[in-house]
C-alpha cells in the first residue's frame, strides 16, 4: 500500500536561493516501484514539493530522456523564473521515460544556462542510475567551482546498486550537498524534509499539513496549435586573436506570443551513413554531433546569433530548431541546413 507522509512549507518564508530540479526521464524510470512506475512516484513527489514552495520562489527544470533516445537528450524545460513552480509542475505532467543517462551533459546544460556567481542555486537531482554516456560529471562540477558558480547539489538515488551509490555520493560531496538513497516511495518525504528544512513550519502533534499532489491547469495557456518558422539568415566569419570562427545569425516567427527556445546544432558535413531517415520536426540524434547551443526568447518573433569557434580545415553543417516552451516543450519548426567551412574556404566561395 502506497503511503504518503507529507510535510508543510511555510509560504511566508522566502530567501534568495534559487531551485533547479533535474529529473531522470531515462527508460528505466518506467519500471514498477511499489505498484507504480518510478516516474509516476517522482512526479507526484515533485509536484507536492513545488506546490508548497513560497509563491515567489525562483524555480527551473532540466530533464534527460523524455521520449528522446540516445545520449543527446539533456534539455532545459524551464529557465529559472520567479514564481515558476506552477509552470514547472505542468511541464512535469506528461514527461515519458526513454533513452540513456547523460548526467555530465545534463549538468553542462544546468551550468551554462542556470547557475551564476551571485546567488546560490539549490539543485535537486532525482535519478535511478549513473552516467551511461561516457561523460565525466565530476569534471563538470569541478569546473563549476573553478569558475565561481554558487550551487549545492542534492541527489536522490532511486534503488541504486552499491557501486552506483558510491558514484552518486561522490558527486553530492563535490556539490557540497547530500546523497539520499530512495529504497521506497516513503523515502522521498524524509529526503525532502531535510533538503527544505529551512522552509518548513513547525511540526504539530507529530503530523505535518498535507500538501496537494495536483495543481489546476493554467487556463492562460493557449489552446490553439502554435506554428512557426526559423531560418539561418547568414553565416559570417570572425577572428579574435588566434581564434577563428563564425557568427550564425537567425530569425524566427510564430503565431503565439509566448516563450521559445532556439537550439543550434553543428555537425560534420560528411555524415556517417544512416540506414533510416531523421523524422520531420525532430532534433538530430547523431553520435558525431560536434556542438549544441541554446538561446531563450520571448515573443512571437525575434532574431539572434550563435558564435561558433571552428578549427581550420573543418567542413561543418548547421541547423536550428524552434521549440515552443508553453506546457510540454515541443519543436514547431526546423531551419534548412547551412554549410560552415573554414575561413579560407569561405574566401574562395565569395570570389
Amino acid at each position: 500500500m502506497f503511503f504518503s507522509y507529507s510535510y508543510s512549507i511555510d509560504p511566508q518564508v522566502s530567501n534568495n536561493k534559487r531551485y533547479v530540479f533535474i529529473l531522470d526521464a531515462s527508460g528505466s524510470m518506467s519500471e514498477k516501484w511499489d505498484g507504480k512506475t518510478r516516474m509516476a512516484v517522482a512526479k507526484e513527489k515533485l509536484i507536492q514539493v513545488l506546490s508548497g514552495l513560497p509563491k515567489d520562489a525562483s524555480v527551473g527544470l532540466v530533464a534527460y530522456g523524455n521520449r528522446i533516445a540516445g545520449c543527446q537528450s539533456a534539455r532545459l524545460y524551464h529557465p529559472i523564473q520567479r514564481g515558476g513552480a506552477s509552470v514547472v509542475s505542468q511541464k512535469l505532467a506528461t514527461i515519458v521515460p526513454a533513452g540513456s543517462t547523460p548526467i555530465a551533459q545534463t549538468l553542462q546544460v544546468v551550468g551554462e544556462y542556470l547557475l551564476n556567481d551571485q546567488i546560490e542555486t539549490e539543485i535537486i537531482f532525482i535519478s535511478d542510475g549513473v552516467e551511461s554516456c561516457e561523460g565525466d560529471p565530476k569534471s563538470v562540477l569541478y569546473n563549476w567551482r573553478q569558475s565561481g558558480k554558487k550551487f549545492r547539489l542534492q541527489i536522490l538515488g532511486i534503488d541504486i546498486d552499491p557501486k552506483g551509490e558510491e558514484d552518486l555520493k561522490r558527486l553530492s560531496i563535490l556539490g557540497e550537498g547530500n546523497y539520499f538513497p530512495l529504497k521506497g516511495p516513503e523515502d522521498y518525504d524524509r529526503s525532502f524534509r531535510k533538503i527544505f528544512s529551512h522552509l518548513q513550519t513547525t511540526e504539530t502533534n507529530g503530523n505535518f499539513t498535507n500538501i496537494p499532489l495536483t495543481l489546476p491547469i493554467d487556463s492562460s495557456l493557449p489552446t490553439t496549435p502554435n506554428t512557426g518558422k526559423i531560418q539561418i539568415v547568414n553565416i559570417l566569419p570572425y577572428e579574435d586573436g588566434s581564434e577563428n570562427g563564425y557568427i550564425v545569425n537567425y530569425e524566427y516567427s510564430a503565431t503565439q506570443p509566448t516563450e521559445y527556445m532556439i537550439q543550434f546544432y553543428l555537425y560534420p558535413a560528411d555524415e556517417k551513413h544512416r540506414s533510416f531517415p531523421i523524422p520531420p520536426l525532430r532534433e538530430r540524434r547523431m553520435g558525431d554531433l560536434v556542438s549544441q547551443k541554446i538561446e531563450l526568447k520571448l515573443g512571437k518573433e525575434g532574431k539572434g546569433k550563435f558564435v561558433v569557434p571552428l578549427p581550420p580545415g573543418k567542413r561543418m553543417k548547421s541547423s536550428l530548431e524552434l521549440w515552443d516552451m508553453t506546457g510540454v516543450p515541443k519543436i514547431i519548426a526546423l531551419s534548412e541546413e547551412k554549410p560552415i567551412h573554414d575561413k579560407s574556404n569561405f574566401d574562395r566561395n565569395e570570389k
